[in-house]
C-alpha cells in the first residue's frame, strides 16, 4: 500500500495528550476519529478530503488545509 505524506506536517497541541505530528491523510483519518466532540462541516470537510486523497489520488495539499482547518474549527492549536 502507498503511503501518501504531506510536504509538511501538522503540529496539533493536543490538551492533556501533549503534542501530536501529522505527516499525511491517513494519519489525519485516525487523529479525526480520536476527537471526542468531532463534528460539523469542517471536520466532515477534513474527513473526505483525506479519504480522496487516500482513494482518489486527490490533492494532498487540499487534504491539509482541511485538516487544518477542522483543527482551528476544534479550537486545537497547530504548528
Amino acid at each position: 500500500m502507498q503511503e501518501f505524506m504531506w510536504d509538511q506536517p501538522v503540529k496539533l497541541s493536543m490538551l492533556g495528550h501533549g503534542e501530536r505530528c501529522i505527516n499525511g491523510p491517513r494519519e489525519a483519518l485516525y487523529c479525526l476519529a480520536e476527537w471526542t466532540d468531532a463534528g460539523g462541516w469542517f471536520y466532515e470537510r477534513a474527513k473526505n478530503r483525506c479519504h480522496a486523497a487516500l482513494e482518489m489520488n486527490g490533492d494532498l495539499a487540499l487534504s491539509r488545509q482541511a485538516f487544518i482547518a477542522a483543527a482551528i474549527d476544534a479550537s486545537l492549536q497547530w504548528d
